[in-house]
């Protein structure tokens, strides 16, 4: 299993169609929850690398609810949209979806939240259709922004 860190994010291959990435808050599970289900939270660290805007960002937070995600830069150029759907809602513990981006085949993610002594340990693992898809979502760079943005909500977390 290949193991790298991008921004302090862990970032592993636990098979050859996944992806997880690992990173402990300091900060309890309810607060994490809130930053990854609040739109206003979201639009303030899913950003990717630094200078990136997300001017659309929907959450219908239940089983069978849509999500929709759109980033660009400040200009308008680069814009790029992501949607799925809810398929598990276990507040504060769990969150399941369907990604899908472009023409991609759609991505299976889950999202887990584990808090130990006020400290929440986040494990988003995305699950794709090949070890060809998961290297090309690999190639996009996506670690990296991916780690930034978690970096960005540790620092947003800090502050709540």
């Amino acid at each position: 299993m290949s193991t790298t860190t991008k921004f302090g994010t862990t970032v592993t291959l636990p098979s050859d169609t996944e992806i997880a990435m690992t990173r402990t808050f300091d900060a309890p599970a309810a607060l994490v929850w809130k930053a990854f289900t609040d739109p206003a939270l979201l639009r303030r660290w899913l950003l990717g690398p630094d200078g990136w805007e997300m001017p659309i960002c929907e959450v219908d937070l239940r089983v069978g609810g849509k999500w929709r995600y759109g980033w660009a830069q400040p200009d308008g150029s680069g814009a790029f949209e992501m949607h799925g759907e809810y398929t598990e809602v276990t507040p504060y513990t769990r969150i399941c979806n369907t990604e899908h981006f472009e023409d991609n085949p759609p991505a299976l993610t889950t999202v887990e939240f584990v808090e130990t002594d006020g400290r929440t340990t986040m494990t988003s693992t995305m699950k794709l259709v090949s070890q060809e898809a998961r290297d090309a979502v690999l190639a996009t760079g996506m670690a990296d922004g991916a780690g930034r943005s978690y970096e960005r909500l540790g620092e947003i977390l800090a502050d709540l």
